[in-house]
């Protein structure tokens, strides 16, 4: 089949009008009607560009080769779960997969080195999957990334830091019907982990360092993991891995020793102090005491009565939107992950490809990229304060040279 059959075949497949295909090369509707007219023909960076776009070789859209069905990803990763899942989390797992795809061919493009982890630094023997092992994993992982037992800031930063890409996705709000999140070892991009967006704050943590458990210690054995509420053996190491990764039992009992709260939990005020030290949720705060016994069964089952949310704000602390409902603004730039974000910026501004083009492939408006571009380049942006602090550092030469 010659070049206008394919490409107007490919552009279908790919769910994209003439006007997507056109403002993406950064050429006119009408000079793609030429192509899949056959009345004009690409030239060859315009033939590369239609080919990564539509993730077909270029011998494909010249006709040299056949198109191969592209394997449905998402259902092959939701076909192992005992379950029927919405059509939210279905859409959501093929935005993770297209933005996996989508990143490595950016990459490809811009001779970028994404560094993946395509094989875990980590031993997993067989048979080794109870709690206590689960604790001695987190503390392998802690001393890997030399996070000591403190609070760990930003945990998709440690993910990247690894080599384990994060994207979040929408994925439905009713955990009890669909995935909190899912592990995939990606051909290209390594190790990566989509989250559901639609959660708390504290229960995505969660997720990520649940997935990061299949991600670690499971990989050798499944390419990969969708996480929902049924509590599998692998679930549940994973879960009990997330728990004590994220709130070390040994850091637990150093705050409480440090602020004076005694061997036992009296208080709920204790619980959302540890909650908000740690970055976790208010129920993964009151599971792990449990766990470490440092909570009776009694005051467990009253302080799961507690409106966590309101007796923080009431207790003084700042309490993010995010954590009474999930604002759709956060599903934007949000959902990709820093490196890539890094990538899509240093690619416009050095002109290998067009904010159309990352618009096309990011589900980002163009205004959105204009601002990844642009925001902070201008020093006449800059506030008075951060003026000041660069004169003093200029002024006290510890920037030295010349």
């Amino acid at each position: 089949m010659p070049l206008p059959g394919n490409l107007a075949q490919s552009r279908t497949k790919r769910g994209l009008s003439q006007d997507d295909l056109a403002n993406a090369l950064g050429v006119s509707r009408a000079m793609v009607s030429y192509w899949e007219s056959g009345k004009r023909r690409p030239n060859d960076r315009q033939l590369a560009a239609l080919s990564r776009l539509l993730r077909v070789s270029i011998g494909v859209l010249l006709g040299h080769e056949d198109d191969a069905p592209t394997p449905d990803v998402a259902a092959m990763m939701l076909r192992g779960a005992d379950q029927r899942f919405p059509e939210r989390a279905t859409s959501g797992l093929n935005d993770f997969i297209k933005f996996l795809d989508n990143y490595s061919n950016l990459a490809k493009a811009t001779d970028f080195q994404v560094r993946g982890m395509h094989q875990s630094p980590f031993v997993n023997g067989a048979g080794f999957t109870s709690a206590d092992d689960a604790r001695r994993k987190s503390e392998e992982v802690r001393s890997y990334l030399g996070l000591g037992l403190g609070p760990i800031g930003d945990i998709e930063a440690a993910s990247e830091l690894m080599g384990i890409t994060v994207y979040q996705a929408c994925l439905g709000s009713d955990l009890s019907e669909t995935i909190s999140g899912a592990f995939l070892n990606h051909a290209e991009i390594g190790f990566s982990i989509v989250i559901n967006l639609e959660m708390t704050p504290g229960r995505r943590r969660f997720t990520v360092a649940h997935e990061l458990a299949h991600a670690l210690f499971h990989s050798d054995d499944y390419q990969y993991a969708v996480s929902t509420a049924a509590k599998p053996p692998r679930e549940r190491f994973a879960d009990a891995f997330a728990g004590e990764f994220l709130m070390p039992t040994e850091g637990l009992r150093r705050v409480m020793e440090d602020q004076e709260f005694g061997v036992k939990i009296e208080d709920p005020s204790a619980v959302i102090y540890l909650q908000r030290f740690f970055g976790v949720s208010y129920v993964t705060a009151l599971v792990r005491l449990r766990q470490a016994n440092f909570l009776s069964q009694r005051l467990f089952n009253d302080f799961k009565r507690v409106r966590p949310v309101i007796l923080a704000e009431s207790l003084g602390y700042d309490v993010a939107s995010e954590e009474y409902t999930q604002p759709p603004e956060i599903w934007r730039r949000n959902r990709y992950p820093q490196r890539f974000l890094r990538l899509i910026r240093s690619a416009v501004i050095k002109e290998i490809v067009s904010i159309s083009t990352i618009s096309s492939l990011t589900q980002l408006t163009v205004d959105e990229i204009t601002e990844i571009v642009t925001d902070g380049i201008n020093l006449a942006t800059h506030n008075e304060e951060e003026l000041a602090e660069m004169k003093e550092f200029e002024v006290t030469g510890v920037l030295g040279g010349n």
